[in-house]
């Protein structure tokens, strides 16, 4: 646990099974519910933010959005306090994306695309970006360069919510994990803690890709690692 891990997670692979990542992802919306603590995150990081400016509509981008159970859940928040939120939800895997438009598709504000998000190819403007359980996907050149290309095109912030890579996480979730069966759930979920982070190694990653921006780290039980970047200036327009 001293260093991240460099083995690949096995849904990663672009010929896995689809019937297991496919079951993956289904079971990704328990365990979401379960530890991610994405509802107190986004209601904190998001919607308490656009509370501020009730009337206008934003546009929310979630990064590796995966299944889209939690964008079905933050529109569904953000209509019950009369907010207008619209949400590019992105993945490149095309079998999750079709399973997630068959589940999610016909949600009103909801676009559920492909994306490559360290790519220059997505339009603006943007006002926020989320991101669960994404960063650990990348290497530490990836994550730097994802923070280099996205913060100008974000009006008021990027929230990241991660891993914790943590000896006691690692223990719980292989005993959560046996509940899952027949998917990649237990072999990636533990790939993943070892690919996780501590709080020294996102704040370096800010500090290199955006030495003038103001970022924080929270830390969330269980285990959890929230990188959030704002701009000093929420009201300044970035784009033309």
């Amino acid at each position: 646990m001293r260093f991240r891990a460099e083995v690949t997670e096995l849904m990663d692979a672009p010929d896995c099974d689809e019937t297991r990542l496919l079951r993956t992802v289904r079971q990704f919306a328990s365990i979401n519910r379960l530890v991610s603590r994405y509802r107190t995150i986004l209601k904190r990081e998001v919607l308490a933010d656009m509370m501020k400016e009730p009337h206008r509509e934003y546009h929310l981008v979630d990064m590796g959005a995966g299944g889209c159970d939690i964008d079905a859940w933050l529109l569904k928040a953000a209509r019950r306090r009369g907010l207008k939120l619209r949400i590019s939800a992105c993945d490149l895997d095309p079998r999750i994306i079709r399973h997630a438009r068959s589940t999610f598709g016909n949600i009103q504000g909801l676009d559920i695309r492909k994306a490559d998000l360290l790519a220059d190819s997505f339009d603006g403007p943007v006002d926020y970006v989320f991101a669960n359980h994404f960063l650990h996907h990348l290497t530490e050149e990836q994550i730097v360069a994802l923070l280099r290309l996205w913060v100008p095109r974000v009006r008021r912030s990027m929230v990241f919510s991660d891993l914790c890579r943590d000896s006691v996480a690692y223990l719980g979730y292989s005993t959560l994990s046996l509940l899952y069966p027949n998917s990649f759930a237990r072999t990636d979920g533990l790939i993943s803690i070892r690919r996780g982070f501590v709080p020294s190694e996102l704040a370096a990653f800010a500090k290199e890709a955006i030495p003038s921006e103001t970022f924080s780290i929270q830390r969330y039980i269980p285990a959890r690692l929230v990188l959030c970047i704002t701009d000093s200036d929420t009201t300044k327009e970035k784009f033309p």
